[in-house]
């Protein structure tokens, strides 16, 4: 792992630092988790975007909507 320096509110650090404290995990596991998270999200809004750029391109191309629909089927 490497050791990054990053700024944050001091509200938003404090309510970090709580919920560490609560959980008795570390700030840094809780950002990363946060992080993880949102770079998913991101992964998914964009996958999402694309297939709709992709059905009103070809709304009638059923070959290429059965590939999305296999696709779609997400593992946790």
């Amino acid at each position: 792992m490497k050791n990054v320096q990053i700024s944050f509110d001091e509200n938003l650090l404090d309510a970090v630092d709580r919920f560490a404290a609560s959980a008795k995990i570390s700030r840094s596991a809780i950002i990363r988790e946060a992080l993880s998270d949102w770079l998913r999200e991101r992964e998914i809004k964009e996958f999402e975007e694309q297939w709709i750029r992709s059905i009103k391109r070809n709304p009638d191309d059923s070959e290429d909507a059965e590939t999305w629909i296999q696709t779609q089927q997400w593992s946790d």
